[in-house]
């Protein structure tokens, strides 16, 4: 999970920690990005403390919060790439017994294509409503 340090926690993060929450939370990290854009380095300690206990709240105790300090020629530095990366690659994945036990469907997007007037004309509550 990829948050901006320089504006904390957005609504769109909590949405997304919620459907971690609903399908039994798979193992997540944090990374907190834009750590150059602090100018004071009291500032920037006070700032990762508090993202990382309020992370911790959200997810769960001791979750694994990552810091990227900042671009250098459009680019991260490479010892916190290689970090991040060797996390990633012995990172163990807990079972999910409710994902296991349960189908699911997560969707970005719906839309009915339904004919209006199919609707109007094949459906009770259709014709119900043409009624009164």
């Amino acid at each position: 999970m990829l948050i901006d340090a320089s504006f904390g926690f957005e609504m769109e993060t909590f949405e997304f920690l919620n459907i971690g929450q609903v399908h039994g939370f798979p193992k997540i990290m944090g990374v907190l990005t834009q750590l150059d854009s602090f100018k004071h380095n009291r500032q920037l300690k006070k700032t990762k403390k508090q993202l990382k206990h309020r992370f911790w709240t959200e997810v769960y105790l001791v979750a694994k919060l990552f810091y990227l300090s900042g671009m250098v020629h459009g680019e991260y530095q490479n010892q916190e790439i290689h970090n991040l990366g060797c996390y990633i690659t012995v990172m163990k994945y807990r079972l999910l017994t409710w994902q296991t036990s349960h189908p699911y469907i997560l969707a970005d997007r719906m839309e009915d294509l339904t004919n209006p007037e199919d609707i109007r004309t094949k459906c009770d509550w259709g014709r119900r409503f043409r009624r009164e």
